[in-house]
């Protein structure tokens, strides 16, 4: 007994260092380097997550910068970011090798529009001419894609698609006239038509089932870093269901990170993206479906919707009653 007593201060330390190692690596857990692809007001839910303190009231530090459409997904690749609210481009990375998986879905149909110079018509007065949009297989390439052959144009064919890496290039070429037609959304679609441009076609209307917007990260995130995951979700979530009911919230936010004050501009993106939000952000194999039927990998054709996304995150969240409390 005596020499229990002895060794027990020992015990004591070992303990005390134990606890302070455990509440080290739960603290560095609770941190995600995350990252958005593009500077549009598409991306509002994180934005608004980081902006108005869910991510602090959810308990996680998120460290969040914004990267292009590709960028964006090669760095979730590298390991150098571990989540990201980002376009189709995990699909086609994935395709590629990539371990790449979808945690929950953003926007699961296309939400923009297609305009034009004045003397463009219809669309197919866009035969023979050259319509803009961001990256090789970013949402807008795919929509122009769908758009043109849903109206009896071949893409590289009877329409030449040309790649202006940044929305604000887009609209420049588009108002210069170097290009007959861009793929545009809010606050952008405003400085369109000043510029003398016309929707063409909102895509939005169309409705049209397609991973527009998605959270993705990686399967070796979701094993090492499953409670971060959840309560970046949980932020993401009730983000959404801010962006629902509070304009306020979202101007202060948006008016951020679009750099600007400009009431018509800030209402133009809020009216734009507020209903196309999910309550309850599972991913469907529709969404998924209508990426790999456009993709040009080979195995697009063999693979299954469902090897590209995990819902467990977010059903758990469901489970519990939070989406429905914070939708109230």
């Amino acid at each position: 007994m005596s020499r229990l007593k002895r060794f027990s201060p020992i015990g004591s330390l070992v303990g005390l260092v134990l606890m302070l190692i455990s509440r080290a690596t739960s603290a560095q857990e609770m941190n995600l380097r995350a990252v958005y692809n593009s500077p549009g007001g598409i991306m509002a839910p994180v934005w608004v997550a980081q902006e108005a303190g869910y991510f602090s009231k959810h308990g996680v530090s998120v460290d969040m910068k914004y990267l292009p459409s590709t960028s964006a997904v090669q760095a979730i690749v590298s390991g150098g970011e571990e989540v990201g609210e980002v376009a189709a481009q995990g699909i086609d990375a994935k395709l590629e090798g990539a371990d790449l998986v979808y945690v929950a879905s953003g926007v699961s149909t296309f939400a923009f529009q297609m305009y034009a110079r004045p003397e463009i018509k219809t669309l197919a007065d866009l035969k023979g001419k050259v319509v803009a949009v961001t990256q090789p297989a970013s949402a807008g390439d795919y929509a122009s894609r769908i758009v043109l052959r849903k109206n009896g144009l071949v893409p590289d064919n009877d329409v030449k698609i040309t790649y202006a890496q940044e929305t604000n290039n887009v609209l420049n070429l588009l108002s210069s006239g170097n290009v007959a037609a861009g793929i545009l959304s809010a606050p952008l679609s405003i400085k369109a038509m000043a510029a003398g441009n016309k929707m063409l076609v909102n895509i939005t209307d169309l409705k049209i089932p397609f991973l527009f917007m998605g959270i993705l990260s990686s399967p070796k995130v979701v094993r090492e870093k499953n409670e971060a995951l959840t309560r970046f979700l949980r932020s993401y979530i009730e983000a959404m269901a801010v962006i629902r009911k509070d304009k306020e919230t979202t101007f202060k936010t948006l008016s951020k990170f679009l750099k600007t004050n400009d009431r018509e501009v800030l209402e133009s993106v809020y009216q734009e993206y507020r209903h196309v939000y999910p309550v309850t952000p599972l991913m469907t194999a529709a969404e998924v479906r209508a990426v790999l039927d456009v993709a040009k990998s080979p195995k697009a054709k063999t693979m299954k919707p469902e090897e590209f996304f995990d819902n467990s995150i977010v059903q758990k969240i469901q489970a519990s009653g939070f989406i429905e409390q914070v939708n109230k």
